[in-house]
């Protein structure tokens, strides 16, 4: 699969700009725009994560309500600081794309401050665009984000597809990116995230009939994925329903079904004196659930 990288672009007439979008395209660089400021850090609040890069025109609407042509760069202005703001979430690079001359030819407060006065001209043709793309490509390259997205594409076609929610690709980011733990405050906290990240594949699987009910004992759904196995006349184990998955995969179910919720209790109440697992079996666990991750995308896909 080749590289992809999306983008959140501030420009009042982004929908009218199908040059840039297209030589964005040819680069793997898939724009989302918005007019105004306003909508844009909404977004970017709610979703920072799912972006690679910020590309703001110079001069845009700073609200939805606002009509006619745009003549102030406050918007702008309101966009580079809120992005300042947001990197203690993620240090999203971002780049000016204006065809003003204010920005162009002359220097912007705004872009002096913070873009060190770089400003690429939106009326300089296609170099300029390649010049642009090649830089933000490098820039995204960087991010830790990026780089694990780009290495596990598998695992993100579920969250493109639209299979699972934000909120559990948020978390599943957070296991690839992360070091493993280093104390017990760590190791709970990861435990919990492949938890909970388990709990909604099951979940998700009731939203389409393959789990009767997600709130059943993990036994029962257990069974009922292997197919409800019970001995016939002969002595012989036979499903008596339809089977969504292999032994290999229920073991992996119950593996980390287990040793996450024994650990967590562990964890969670003090216990000194049992065995604690090392960085060998976290590493494991995190391992078993991306595949765990797959098995979901082929079984969801089969029984939509």
């Amino acid at each position: 699969m080749s590289k992809f990288y999306k983008v959140i672009w501030f420009d009042d007439e982004h929908q009218d700009r199908k040059r840039i979008r297209e030589s964005a395209h040819l680069k793997g660089i898939h724009l989302v725009g918005y007019g105004n400021a306003e909508d844009g850090i909404t977004e970017l609040e709610q979703n920072i994560g799912a972006y690679d890069a910020a590309l703001l025109d110079g001069i845009f609407y700073e609200t939805s309500s606002e009509k006619g042509t745009p003549t102030q760069d406050v918007a702008m202005g309101k966009v580079a600081k809120a992005l300042l703001r947001l990197e203690t979430r993620k240090k999203l690079p971002w780049f000016i794309l204006s065809g003003q001359d204010s920005f162009t030819k002359k220097e912007n407060k705004f872009a002096a401050a913070f873009k060190d006065g770089k400003v690429f001209d939106k009326l300089g043709g296609a170099k300029e665009y390649e010049d642009l793309w090649n830089k933000l490509v490098d820039e995204a390259d960087k991010l830790p984000e990026t780089q694990a997205r780009i290495n596990n594409p598998e695992l993100f076609k579920i969250f493109e597809l639209g299979y699972l929610p934000y909120s559990v690709q948020e978390n599943v980011m957070n296991l690839l990116i992360k070091p493993l733990p280093s104390n017990n405050s760590d190791l709970k906290g990861m435990l919990t995230n492949i938890r909970s990240i388990h709990e909604s594949c099951l979940v998700k699987l009731q939203a389409i009939n393959v789990i009767p009910n997600a709130s059943d004992s993990f036994n029962t759904i257990i069974r009922h994925l292997s197919g409800n196995v019970t001995k016939d006349r002969e002595n012989r184990w036979n499903p008596t329903s339809l089977v969504y998955q292999t032994r290999e995969i229920q073991n992996l179910h119950e593996w980390i079904y287990y040793t996450c919720g024994s650990y967590i209790h562990y964890l969670e109440n003090q216990h000194n004196d049992v065995y604690m697992i090392s960085n060998y079996a976290v590493e494991s666990l995190r391992n078993g659930l991306f595949e765990i991750l797959l098995w979901f995308k082929k079984t969801y896909e089969e029984n939509l």
